[in-house]
């Protein structure tokens, strides 16, 4: 891997491919149930409390990606976050 590649586990760029990726790592990391985790859900309908926000901003700094906490409990929906995090990570 040359330095101008990003790792594989880094987030895709596109909100499309985000979600998916997104949902995994709140499922898997967060230990939130996958069923409400929906694009158009609240973060408090899907269960995303400030524990969960904090393991996502954490997984994404794992990734390379630094989102602020603060940033991520902000969005509106689950939408808006995959949203959010596919244009941090095309910048």
């Amino acid at each position: 891997m040359t330095t101008d590649q990003t790792p594989s586990t880094r987030p895709q760029k596109g909100t499309a491919t985000v979600y998916p990726q997104l949902k995994e790592i709140l499922v898997t990391h967060a230990g939130l149930p996958a069923d409400a985790i929906v694009p158009e859900a609240t973060l408090a309908e899907a269960g995303i409390d400030s524990m969960a926000v904090t393991v996502l901003s954490m997984a994404l700094e794992d990734t390379g990606l630094m989102i602020d906490e603060d940033d991520l409990s902000t969005a509106p929906s689950v939408a808006a976050l995959a949203d959010l995090i596919a244009s941090r990570a095309a910048a």
